[in-house]
């Protein structure tokens, strides 16, 4: 019994320790943290493994620690039965279960007061010290025990549908990061808003410019081969407020116009020069990481960027509230009454997507992964698997993602709107 609960609380240390390296200021104390930093340790191989493996880890450490508790409650209804010895005898049948509540009770009490509780403080405070000291053997264990973890969730998603079972995803070491934070501000609680933008603060670090970027279709500019008439129609169309300035197409951008600068000025429509009011353009890599574009959009007070491919390309267009909207949700002003109707849901694993959709918000939604970064919407991805544009009624398989996709409505140059069904291998054959 004491060996099970040891076990869960090396696992209780190891993702404390894994979420407070990951995530230093919600670690451990300033006097631990700057003594881990001076000893100036290179990390052991299977401790970078741990880390760069955490969001596979964080479900196996929680399916561990379930099983380590209950080997523990078992052994310690099987040691009271074995005290109470004959004594039992001829005692009544609710004599047994209510054994098995105290015992279970017992070992939870000791398993939490003196295992769960040390440990996730030491691994809290020292967790350079419990990351290098992970043995080699801990990796062996990691392959089949993810396997063993990817089971369950299969029958999981078999019995509750793969929609509801993934809104009830197992543990997340990020639910131990937003512990931290509680626990280091010392309050009592926190709140599920404030909870939710922690958490996509910690997620922030993982995306990149190009996971929300506005894609190259979708960019409105004004071009300067067009009278001033013909693109302010464009501005009173679309009712944006800032533009790039570009010369036939958005390689050739000279930089970007605030419509406020247009009614600054005392000209007629037809005299504006938007050569003389446009502001210079900021240019971001498709592979800048996210947190550092948010961090130069706000250090130059900008709310546009260009976005680049590695061939210097613009393929997109990042805008602030795109970026903030990864940290507290979809950003609306008060004009923008449509609602966001990119997924809907048709009924249990049936959905209606825009062509115009995220492919990673698509990715999130289903939780699937296309593994290609050469696209950023859903409509683009049908049509680079197809190898070209597809015709209206045109079915689509994902062998992968045992994905059925039918396309709905098309337009000159997007795919509009599309249907797609979530189906079992055994049911789905390649079109």
């Amino acid at each position: 019994m004491t060996l099970c609960m040891a076990a869960g609380a090396l696992m209780a240390m190891l993702s404390f320790a894994i979420a407070s390296h990951r995530f230093s200021v919600l670690g451990a104390s300033s006097k631990h943290r700057d003594s881990d930093k001076s000893s100036n340790r290179e990390l052991t191989p299977m401790a970078r493994f741990c880390l760069a493996n955490a969001w596979k880890i964080a479900p196996i450490i929680s399916l561990g620690r379930r099983f380590a508790f209950a080997a523990a409650a078992g052994f310690a209804y099987l040691m009271t039965i074995e005290l109470c010895g004959s004594s039992l005898s001829g005692c009544s049948a609710w004599v047994y279960p209510a054994i098995f509540c105290l015992s279970t009770g017992a070992a939870l009490a000791a398993n939490y007061v003196f295992f769960d509780l040390p440990a996730a403080h030491y691994g809290k405070e020292h967790s350079l010290k419990v990351l290098n000291a992970l043995p080699a053997w801990l990796k062996a264990a990691y392959y089949p025990s993810i396997a063993l973890e990817w089971m369950l969730r299969t029958v999981g998603k078999k019995i509750f549908g793969a929609k509801a079972y993934r809104e009830s995803a197992s543990f997340n070491y990020m639910d131990v990061d937003v512990g931290l934070r509680a626990r280091e501000t010392e309050s009592d609680s926190i709140s599920p808003y404030t909870g939710k933008i922690v958490t996509n603060a910690l997620k922030l670090q993982e995306l990149d410019v190009s996971d929300v970027m506005l894609p190259r279709s979708q960019i409105v500019y004004f071009d300067t081969n067009e009278s001033a008439e013909e693109n302010l129609a464009k501005a009173r169309r679309t009712k944006h407020n800032r533009y790039p300035l570009c010369n036939e197409d958005l390689d050739n951008c000279y930089g970007i116009v605030h419509i406020k600068d247009i009614f600054l000025g005392n000209e007629e429509s037809s005299e504006i020069d938007f050569m003389k009011i446009r502001r210079d353009a900021m240019r971001l890599r498709e592979t800048d990481k996210l947190e550092t574009a948010l961090a130069k959009l706000l250090k130059y007070k900008l709310q546009m960027a260009l976005v680049e491919d590695e061939f210097g390309g613009v393929i997109g267009a990042l805008t602030l509230d795109a970026a903030l909207s990864e940290l507290v949700g979809k950003i609306r002003d008060e004009f923008d009454t449509s609602p966001d109707q990119t997924i809907k849901s048709l009924g249990r694993d049936s959905y209606k997507v825009s062509g115009l959709a995220s492919l990673r918000k698509v990715e999130d939604f289903l939780d699937i992964d296309f593994e290609t970064d050469e696209v950023s919407t859903f409509g683009g991805l049908i049509t680079m698997s197809l190898g070209r544009f597809p015709e209206k009624g045109e079915n689509i398989y994902f062998k992968n993602q045992n994905l059925r996709v039918s396309v709905d409505e098309v337009g000159e140059r997007m795919i509009k709107e599309c249907t797609i069904k979530m189906e079992e291998p055994k049911q789905a054959s390649d079109i």
